[in-house]
């Protein structure tokens, strides 16, 4: 068995009301003020740091697998756009959030396809060493 318990307020025997008797919660608390200053701060920082990042994974994808620069770059700014709508707040943080990625996506993958032929990638180009008994 569990021991004994009072049958009301299922307490121990031994329990006391301790120090403060008359407090049982505190009172439920305002909502703290908006600062949509602050919010668009963060906003614009939050989705300049993603679509950084988007880029780089973007120039990674040029460099493996010979992808254009913006169709990488568009598709992954899409589905982290996406993913920010579905899984991130519903708040409006998080909707600011996601407008300056949908609105990062959008004018990144139309600049990336106006200079598309001024982007070169050339890897290193390092000579074949001697040992593995191949010259060019």
């Amino acid at each position: 068995m569990a021991g004994k318990r009072f049958t009301v307020r299922s307490r121990s025997i031994r329990w006391r009301q301790g120090r403060y008797k008359g407090r049982r919660g505190s009172s439920p608390r305002r909502p703290p003020k908006p600062r949509p200053v602050l919010d668009v701060v963060i906003a614009v920082g939050a989705s300049l740091i993603a679509a950084f990042v988007v880029l780089c994974m973007a120039f990674s994808l040029l460099g493996a697998y010979g992808t254009p620069l913006y169709i990488g770059y568009g598709v992954m700014m899409s589905l982290v756009t996406g993913g920010c709508l579905v899984f991130g707040p519903r708040d409006r943080a998080g909707l600011m959030i996601a407008g300056g990625l949908g609105v990062l996506c959008v004018a990144g993958t139309l600049i990336l396809y106006g200079v598309r032929a001024d982007v070169h990638y050339h890897p290193h180009a390092n000579e074949r060493p001697a040992a593995t008994g191949k010259r060019e």
